[in-house]
């Protein structure tokens, strides 16, 4: 026997010998062994769970004007007449769609009184839009005034680093106008990720479906990108408009050429326009911030009275192939002059 040790000292040695190699494997398994790297925390898109709306049933007095089906394809048109003016009075008959440069009858027709608006405004809430967030939370406020009747609704989300959902559907204008004062400039920007949950945020909404981004178009921080993004809005079929913040500069070193671009490519594939109010003044001040102000809300103005003065189209494809691929769209008017703008094609369906 070795000195120093007695015949009992065996099982306390290993209960030692356990106890600091147990220590050690509990210490690797929690983390905490400082050779590694902490996990990197990876922002789920959605961020949080979004109401989900079951799908609107239309009431039960409609016509087969608003007839609702899974295969029925939708167009929602802007017309402009030879004076470059919205055309409001076009009849069934004025209009002729196109599958694939095949003609297409045309089932439903309505304006845009007989259909209800869904409408979803991404807001740029992003630390680039600080300085100008106070003046268009007003415009923005003065824009559902203007557009919502009792039969529409509309949402609002902020768009930062993450997209956070402020206000719900609703047709209560006192609601969305509080919602825009939940509105604090922060963080980056995840527009493609906003786009994309506003767009399965509108599915199964019963009317026209349109996203309104008021944004300077740049994008830093979504895990979807432009392409995810413009997909998901025309299975949405959601046609999507902008009004432009960035900058106003004939400087090309001042622009954000790329997300300008994305910007056009959005708002041309489904439908919609990019709009760019006039540039502020330079100088500070309640003068400067009135002045911007007004162009805003003029552009907003622009955008009421375009949403009032659309028609929505629809037809069952002749193509019966269901095999999700994407179809061009093409509506043309048969009175001379006149112009049609709706969105690109669509993903037919897949079974």
């Amino acid at each position: 026997m070795k000195p120093g040790l007695s015949t009992n000292s065996g099982p306390v040695v290993i209960a030692l010998f356990l106890l600091m190699f147990g220590s050690g494997v509990l210490t690797a398994q929690s983390g905490r062994n400082s050779s590694k790297e902490p996990t990197r925390k990876v922002k789920p898109v959605p961020p949080d769970p979004l109401p989900q709306h079951p799908p609107e049933k239309a009431p039960q007095n409609e016509t087969e004007t608003i007839r609702i089906n899974s295969d029925l394809v939708t167009m929602i048109a802007t017309v402009i007449s030879p004076a470059g003016e919205l055309a409001s009075t076009l009849q069934r008959e004025d209009f002729e769609v196109f599958e694939d440069g095949v003609p297409q009858e045309i089932v439903n027709f309505t304006r845009d009184a007989d259909m209800p608006l869904r409408l979803v405004m991404l807001f740029d809430t992003s630390s680039s839009v600080a300085s100008k967030l106070n003046f268009e939370r007003h415009a923005a406020a003065r824009f559902f005034e203007r557009v919502l009747r009792p039969e529409d609704k509309a949402a609002l989300f902020a768009v930062s680093t993450e997209v956070t959902l402020i206000q719900d559907f609703t047709n209560k204008v006192s609601l969305l106008t509080n919602a825009t004062k939940q509105l604090r400039a922060k963080g980056a920007t995840s527009l493609y990720d906003a786009i994309f949950l506003a767009s399965d945020y509108l599915k199964g909404t019963l009317g026209r479906h349109v996203i309104v981004m008021v944004t300077d178009g740049g994008d830093t921080t979504s895990r979807k990108d432009l392409k995810q993004a413009l997909a998901a809005a025309q299975q949405a079929d959601a046609v999507i408009y902008a009004i432009f913040t960035g900058h106003f500069s004939s400087s090309l070193n001042l622009q954000d050429l790329a997300a300008e671009r994305a910007l056009a490519t959005l708002t041309a594939e489904t439908g919609g326009e990019v709009y760019y109010p006039r540039p502020a003044s330079v100088s500070s001040g309640e003068e400067s911030e009135e002045q911007s102000l007004r162009y805003l809300e003029a552009t907003f103005v622009k955008l009421a009275d375009q949403l009032r003065t659309q028609y929505t189209l629809g037809f069952y494809s002749t193509n019966e192939t269901r095999d999700g691929s994407f179809r061009k769209l093409a509506i043309k008017i048969k009175k001379p002059g006149y112009t049609a703008r709706t969105r690109s094609g669509y993903y037919a369906p897949k079974s």
